[in-house]
């Protein structure tokens, strides 16, 4: 009687421990995506341009997919994800639907490729302007942009 008891309890011991594991958030149990930024920068644009291009190189430094959820910043009234494209001769800005990085992988957002659309600037930027990258798993990636007139080293 005494063992069938403690088999009883174990049971029930068992299934609150498994009840408790799936009501714990998937993202407890997820990995966070690790991505880091190098380069980053923004081209100064004449006084009174309603739009400025970012570029920066993110690098997935975890063991699962980096996905990008959306980009922004208080210091313009949008960001997004363009595409240089040249059709014909002409070039054209594309919205980037989406941005994937693979783990051990990196994405250069540059001049004439992807980048960022920076669309209503703030009346003064200062020097530096945050950018925040959130990622689909919930994470977010802040990065200060500096405001300069070339490419870093150029």
């Amino acid at each position: 009687m005494h063992r069938m008891f403690y088999n009883h309890r174990m049971q029930i011991v068992r299934l609150l421990m498994l009840l408790l594991v799936a009501a714990m958030p998937s993202t407890a149990m997820a990995q966070h995506t690790q991505v880091e930024a190098s380069g980053a920068w923004i081209r100064i644009a004449p006084p009174g341009a309603m739009m400025l291009a970012g570029y920066l190189t993110l690098t997935n430094n975890g063991d699962v997919v980096a996905e990008l959820a959306s980009v922004d910043s208080d210091a313009f009234g949008s960001v997004e994800l363009h595409r240089t494209e040249t059709i014909d001769g002409v070039s054209r800005m594309r919205a980037v639907p989406s941005l994937r990085i693979a783990p051990g992988e990196s994405v250069s957002l540059s001049p004439g490729g992807i980048h960022l659309m920076l669309m209503q600037p703030a009346p003064e930027l200062g020097e530096r302007v945050s950018i925040a990258f959130l990622w689909r798993d919930g994470s977010k990636l802040s990065v200060a942009f500096p405001l300069q007139h070339d490419a870093p080293g150029e």
